[in-house]
């Protein structure tokens, strides 16, 4: 690998893990530990998720008892404050992620505008502080 690449990978890396939404996530998560209720509850909706794949990646059916499980503990799951948090945290780090892999996607397309000088397909369309001429090749 490039090493500058290399560098530059480790300093996202670095960046993401400095992050807003990192430290929400991981501080969502160290409450959901230090709360006895939050923590039984994610272990048993864990438990109830294991067998329900276990069921399907066999081709069983899904028994009544098994919906029954699966209703109770989402229904226990939605109405706890602490995990609640940890589900938004979660989907705010994710959706920063997405966002980034999708640059990192669009350098590899090198579709311009000659009239706005920017790759179309960045989703910062020209607003990161890459230079346009060297985004891509100009014809």
């Amino acid at each position: 690998m490039n090493s500058a690449i290399y560098i530059k990978a480790c300093e996202l890396a670095q960046a993401i893990a400095q992050s807003t939404e990192a430290s929400e996530l991981r501080k969502a998560e160290q409450q959901i530990r230090q709360d006895k209720i939050a923590s039984n509850l994610t272990e048993r909706w864990k438990k109830v998720y294991e067998r329900i794949t276990e069921l399907q990646n066999s081709g069983q059916p899904l028994t009544e008892k098994d919906e029954r499980s699966i209703e109770f503990i989402e229904a226990k799951v939605e109405n706890h404050p602490l995990i609640l948090e940890f589900i938004d945290a979660h989907q705010r780090f994710t959706e920063m992620l997405e966002e980034i892999n999708s640059i990192l996607t669009g350098a590899l397309t090198f579709d311009t505008n000659e009239d706005i000088d920017s790759c179309l397909s960045c989703p910062s369309q020209g607003k990161c502080a890459i230079d346009s001429e060297n985004c891509s090749p100009k014809n």
